[in-house]
């Protein structure tokens, strides 16, 4: 079964906290999916089965993203159990494609074949039906996040084996010489034309946001599966909050 459905708007947030406690949280607190931040936040490969594991029991889909795009990264999150892999830094068509290669079974790709780990149930799962499972409903995410991968959207998004592209507006912001002005206007054109892209070939278009303004924004232009902010973000604004509250 799909836990992150291409056709519906989901909303979710980026785990930074090193601690699985951070997802029964975000769980709890109603969102669709965690993003466990393996690229900027001090989470290893070796502490993913137990981030998956609270992720499973708490009843949220989680989507790890990793640290580059290698086979090494790819295949200890994949084999971990994922419900989804967001790959940093895409810019070139030969990159994506890579991606799917590495993400991706027979026929779509050429990933390790290992039916005794995690994502197989420890090789409890049919073969054929863990395969199938794995190139169906394991969500690959393409993080365009250059001025130079945003030209290349829609044959990127053409790829198949390819779920979803995601919009970087921090480091876009950066490539187009505008570093830190995500709600731009040339940022958000740029991010509109992945959006577009997106939506021409049949996938979710999902970007990060910081603000509830831009979750609306970014909604009203096609966007799918918003990442709301950070744990470590959403933490110091409620301290913030509740220490000027109780201040008065």
């Amino acid at each position: 079964m799909r836990t992150l459905d291409k056709t519906k708007t989901l909303f979710g947030t980026f785990i930074e906290l090193p601690t699985p406690a951070s997802i029964e949280i975000a769980a709890y607190a109603g969102w669709d999916f965690v993003v466990i931040d393996c690229e900027h936040a001090p989470i290893s490969t070796s502490m993913l089965p137990d981030y998956l594991r609270a992720a499973q029991a708490a009843g949220i889909a989680a989507i790890v993203r990793v640290a580059m795009n290698n086979a090494e990264w790819l295949q200890a999150a994949l084999d971990s159990g994922a419900d989804g892999i967001q790959i940093p830094q895409i810019a070139s068509l030969a990159q994506a494609k890579a991606a799917v290669e590495m993400a991706r079974f027979y026929p779509l790709g050429k990933r390790g074949f290992n039916s005794f780990v995690r994502a197989a149930r420890f090789s409890a799962e049919p073969l054929a039906e863990y395969v199938a499972r794995s190139n169906k409903d394991v969500a690959l995410i393409l993080q365009l996040e250059s001025a130079e991968a945003v030209a290349l959207a829609s044959p990127i998004a053409a790829i198949p084996g390819v779920d979803a592209i995601f919009v970087g507006p921090y480091d876009l912001s950066q490539s187009m010489g505008l570093p830190g002005a995500v709600n731009s206007q040339q940022v958000l054109a740029a991010g509109q034309a992945v959006m577009a892209a997106a939506r021409e070939h049949g996938l979710a278009g999902a970007v990060f946001v910081n603000s509830v303004e831009a979750a609306r924004t970014w909604v009203a232009n096609g966007a799918r599966w918003i990442s709301f902010s950070t744990d470590t973000f959403l933490l110091i604004e409620a301290q913030r909050n509740a220490r000027t509250a109780v201040a008065c």
